[in-house]
C-alpha cells in the first residue's frame, strides 16, 4: 500500500507534517508503540502509531525517529492528546532521517484506524482464490467466452484487473484501470527486455504490473500472448499467481486449437504459391478461392524476415500475425525460405482505419514496422527486414507481387537500423541493382572506394564521410551544402579536396559522384 493510498481514506483523518520520498516503502503492516526505542520490533514497512508519551527532549525524538528509520518503517502517525502539541524536534528528526510524518485528530482513536489500514491491505488482492475459480474458469473457456471470459472471472475472483496482450504487447481483451495504452506498450517492452516471467515492471504514480507468458503452440518462437496483471505478484495472497499461470494456459490451449486449423491453411497456401509461380493459373485461383482469397481483387504481398535473434526467422511469423489478427481477409502467414510471406486485400492494406483504430490511417508497411518495433527487444542484436509488394488481381499479377515483395525486401536488407522496410515503389531505385549484388562484392566495392576516407576519419577525428554524404544529398551544390554544414563554403571545397586526394576521384565529374553516391548507399 501507498502513503498516497493512505491518505485517500478521508476518514482517517491524516495530516502530512513531513511528505515520504520516493524511497518510501510500501505499507505493509500496523504497528502502535510507545516504547522509546521500537526498531527491534520492526521488520519493515510498518505505519508506526504512537501516542508521543515517550517524548522528554528533543533527543528523544532523534532516538525515535533513528530506531524506526534503521529498521525501515514506512510512515510515523503521532498523536498528541497525551501531549498536547507536536514537538517540533519530532518532525526535525523525521527530515533528517527522511521518515513520513503524519498527525490525526484526537477524536480518531487507534483501533479504528488501525482497523481501517488492514481492511485496505487486505483489499482485493488479497483474496485468496478458491476451487470455484478453477471451476470458473473451465467453464468459462468451455462456454467460448474466450480471453474476455477468463479474465473477467480471473478479475470477480481475486481482485486483480488484468489484460490479456498479444505476442506484440498489443491489448486484445479486459484491461488494468489506470494504466495507458502508451504506459502498458512500454511496461510490456521493458518485460521483453528483462526476459525472465513473471516480470513486474513500474508504472507511473507508483504502482506495478505483473506480465506472464502464455506459451506458444509453436517451436521456437516467443510467448503467444502476455497476462498482464495489476500489482506486484509477490504482494498477492497466496494461489492468485497460481491462478494467473492457470489462465496462461488455458490461453494457450486456446493457441492450440486455432495452430491446428491454421497447419491446414499453410499447406494449402504453400500449393497455392507454387501453382502461381508455375504459371498453372486456373488451378492457382481456385485454390485461393478455396481459402477466402478473392484473386479477382486486388492482393498485396508481405514478406518479412528476422535475423540474427535468437528466435530466428519465427520472429518474423509473430509480426505478420500481429496483421492477421487484426485484418479480416488475410491468409495466414505461411514460411517461405528464410522469413515468411502474407497476402493481404488491398482494400485493407491501403486504409486501416475500420480495423486499426488506434492506428487511424496508417499505411500497411507502416503497420507492420510498428508491429516489428513491438518486438525490438527480442530481435536485438539482430533485425528485421519487411518487403511489400503491390496490389494485384489473377495468378499472373499475384506473380508480379510476390516478386515485387522478394526484391523489396532486398532493398530493405541494405537499411540500417533494427526493422527496415522498402516497397514496390522502391524497385525503380538503384538500390534494386545493389540489392542484386552479393554481399562480399557490395562490401569490397565500399572499401576500395571510401575505405580510406573512413579510416582518415578514425585517425584524425574528422568527419570527411558525413561531409561528403551532405555534399551529395546537397545535388553538388557548395553554398547549400555549407550552409547545412554551418561552414564556409572555403572550409567545404578544402574538405571535399582531402576527399578527392585520398580516393583519387574527382567531385567533378557526374561518374566519380555516382561512384561515391552507391559506394555510400552501401552499409
Amino acid at each position: 500500500m501507498l502513503l498516497t493510498e493512505l491518505l485517500a481514506i478521508p476518514r482517517l483523518g491524516l495530516v502530512p507534517v513531513v511528505p515520504g520520498t520516493p524511497r518510501t516503502p510500501r505499507i505493509r503492516g500496523v504497528y502502535t508503540t510507545d516504547l522509546p526505542d521500537p526498531g527491534r520490533y520492526l521488520d519493515g514497512g510498518e505505519l508506526v502509531l504512537t501516542s508521543t508519551t515517550w517524548y522528554r527532549e528533543p533527543r528523544d525524538a532523534d532516538t525515535f525517529v533513528a530506531a524506526l528509520a534503521g529498521a525501515g518503517a514506512a510512515a510515523l502517525v503521532a498523536g498528541t492528546a497525551g501531549i498536547g502539541t507536536l514537538p517540533d524536534a519530532l518532525a526535525q528528526a523525521c527530515e533528517r532521517h527522511g521518515l513520513a510524518l503524519f498527525t490525526v485528530g484526537d477524536d480518531v482513536s487507534y483501533a479504528a484506524l488501525t482497523e481501517t489500514v488492514l481492511a485496505a491491505l487486505a483489499g482485493p488482492a488479497r483474496r485468496s482464490p478458491g476451487a470455484d475459480l478453477h471451476r470458473g474458469l473451465v467453464a468459462s473457456m468451455a462456454s467460448g467466452a474466450g480471453p474476455e471470459g477468463l479474465v473477467e472471472v480471473f478479475a470477480r475472483a481475486t481482485g486483480v484487473w488484468c489484460a490479456v496482450l498479444s505476442a506484440t504487447g498489443r491489448a486484445t481483451a479486459g484491461g488494468v484501470p489506470e494504466v495507458t495504452g502508451h504506459h502498458l506498450d512500454r511496461a510490456h517492452r521493458e518485460a521483453l527486455a528483462a526476459g525472465a516471467f513473471p516480470s513486474v515492471q513500474p508504472v507511473p504514480g507508483g504502482g506495478h504490473l505483473t506480465f506472464f507468458p502464455v506459451q506458444s503452440p509453436v517451436a521456437r518462437r516467443p510467448p503467444a500472448a502476455y497476462l498482464a496483471a495489476a500489482g506486484d505478484f509477490h504482494d498477492w495472497a497466496p494461489g492468485v499467481a497460481d491462478a494467473a499461470t492457470e489462465v496462461c494456459a488455458l490461453l494457450a490451449m486456446d493457441r492450440v486449437a486455432r495452430q491446428e486449423r491454421r497447419r491446414i491453411e499453410e499447406r494449402f497456401l504453400r500449393e497455392s504459391l507454387t501453382l502461381v509461380r508455375e504459371g498453372r493459373a486456373e488451378a492457382a485461383e481456385g485454390r485461393l478461392r478455396s481459402l477466402g482469397l478473392d484473386p479477382d481483387t486486388p492482393l498485396t504481398c508481405v514478406y518479412v524476415t528476422t535475423t540474427g535473434s535468437p528466435y530466428g526467422a519465427e520472429l518474423a511469423a509473430v509480426v505478420l500475425e500481429d496483421v492477421f489478427d487484426q485484418i479480416p481477409g488475410c491468409s495466414t502467414p505461411v514460411a517461405e525460405d528464410d522469413g515468411y510471406v502474407m497476402l493481404v486485400p488491398d482494400a485493407v492494406s491501403t486504409r486501416l482505419d475500420d480495423h486499426l483504430e488506434d492506428h487511424p490511417g496508417d499505411q500497411l508497411e507502416e503497420h507492420l514496422e510498428k508491429a516489428a518495433t513491438r518486438l525490438t527487444p527480442l530481435l536485438a542484436p539482430g533485425w528485421a527486414a519487411l518487403g511489400t509488394g503491390g496490389p494485384a488481381t489473377g495468378a499472373a499479377g499475384l506473380r508480379r507481387s510476390l516478386d515485387e515483395a522478394r526484391h523489396a525486401h532486398r532493398i530493405a536488407c541494405l537499411g540500417t537500423g533494427t526493422v527496415r522496410t522498402a516497397t514496390g515503389d522502391d524497385l525503380s531505385s538503384y538500390l534494386l541493382l545493389l540489392a542484386s549484388v552479393p554481399e562480399d562484392v557490395r562490401r569490397l566495392y565500399r572499401e576500395r572506394l571510401i575505405g580510406v576516407v573512413e579510416r582518415y576519419d578514425a585517425e584524425h577525428g574528422s568527419d570527411l564521410v558525413g561531409t561528403l554524404a551532405a555534399f551529395l544529398d546537397a545535388s553538388g551544390s557548395w553554398h547549400r551544402c555549407a550552409e547545412q554544414l554551418h561552414v564556409h563554403v572555403n572550409t567545404l571545397r578544402y574538405r571535399l579536396q582531402r576527399v578527392e586526394q585520398l580516393t583519387g576521384h574527382s567531385l567533378a565529374t557526374l561518374r566519380d559522384r555516382v561512384d561515391f553516391c552507391l559506394a555510400l548507399s552501401i552499409t
